[in-house]
């Protein structure tokens, strides 16, 4: 369908969200965060394997526009339900909303689990509901790709990145609690990884 080219301006609107909200948020000078000051990390720190997990959560995404493309240019999109290209729409606006939300209160993200000397931990905002937002909106984006092109290789392709952000939460967390110690671990302990009340 025609209508399958859609899909690309959505991805569109979720880089671009992404990327807007950084630029932005790059030439202002204090971030959102709560007023009572949050713990510093002490010195700059490399989670291990992180440079291997970012390949491995690169796949997923490679897998899935690679899957994308070829149903869409090949107009092999399945037609599973109706309403499948809504719902997948308004999962991948989900996963941008959360995180815009994620950049504009804690400003210190990077492709790389890295903590620099002064990174603060962050708890509020859409860290309070879960401890990897951004990873959770990259996660919606490749759900909202599968559920609108409900294809084996999109499914693979977000259970890769679904796999991949877990792999790297696991590899920040240790990085966290090395530079945050017991405040890290009672976050933890009140805070799920990647699923408000259950994960």
């Amino acid at each position: 369908m025609q209508t399958d080219y859609l899909i690309y301006g959505v991805h569109a609107a979720f880089w671009g969200a992404f990327g807007i909200t950084r630029a932005i948020l790059s030439r202002l000078a204090e971030p959102a965060v709560s007023p009572t000051p949050a713990p510093a990390a002490a010195s700059p720190q490399t989670a291990p394997y992180s440079r291997a997990l970012l390949g491995f959560h690169m796949v997923g995404f490679g897998t899935m526009y690679f899957g994308l493309n070829q149903a869409v240019l090949g107009n092999q999109v399945p037609e599973r339900w109706p309403l499948q290209r809504l719902a997948g729409s308004l999962v991948m606006a989900l996963g941008a909303a959360l995180m815009c939300w994620a950049l504009a209160f804690f400003r210190s993200w990077r492709f790389r689990a890295q903590l620099a000397a002064d990174h603060e931990l962050a708890t509020g905002g859409p860290f309070a509901l879960v401890r990897h937002p951004i990873y959770l909106g990259l996660n919606l984006l490749g759900i909202g790709t599968a559920l609108w092109i409900p294809s084996g290789l999109e499914l693979a392709a977000a259970v890769l990145l679904i796999v991949g952000s877990d792999l790297r939460c696991r590899a920040e967390e240790k990085l966290l609690l090395q530079a945050f110690g017991e405040r890290y671990r009672a976050y933890m302990k009140q805070t799920r990884r990647m699923i408000p009340g259950l994960y």
